[in-house]
């Protein structure tokens, strides 16, 4: 089996609109954006368009809930992910995924040069895999929920 890279899963999602918030907007503007989207992530540009950082679920749960902040005032800047990891498009799937693990994130950064591809989940990445495995991943769900009947 070929393997596949981030760019097919970039591109499997059927979309190349970037979902990202500016920097200067709400911690509110940015769960509003990602609820509506169904990502549990969205990229943070700046006025030029440059990526700033990442706002995730985790930045969500810990720096502003946990940390008391409220979300109508805080802006999304203040509490984003700005140590962002990324990755070339032609990085394998299993490279990306390994990467993660060992960094212990959710979501990478697809960048070529000056070209944002977009931002993949371990959850995208994940799913990929399983739908090109040809088979293996349904065999073995199959062999397993057999087991515990």
């Amino acid at each position: 089996m070929m393997q596949q890279s981030v760019e097919a899963v970039v591109r499997d999602r059927g979309s190349d609109e970037l979902i990202s918030v500016a920097a200067a907007a709400t911690v509110a503007d940015a769960v509003d954006v990602m609820a509506s989207g169904d990502v549990g992530a969205v990229l943070v540009l700046t006025e030029d368009g440059l990526v700033a950082g990442v706002f995730s679920e985790r930045d969500l749960l810990v720096r502003v809930v946990n940390g008391g902040r409220d979300p109508k005032t805080t802006p999304v800047s203040l509490v984003m992910t700005r140590d962002v990891r990324f990755v070339s498009p032609g990085t394998t799937i299993e490279a990306a995924l390994a990467l993660m693990h060992v960094h212990r994130f959710r979501h990478l950064l697809v960048i070529d040069g000056p070209r944002v591809y977009g931002l993949v989940s371990m959850r995208d990445l994940v799913y990929q895999m399983i739908r090109r495995g040809e088979g293996r991943f349904e065999a073995a769900v199959r062999e397993a929920s057999g087991n515990e009947a």
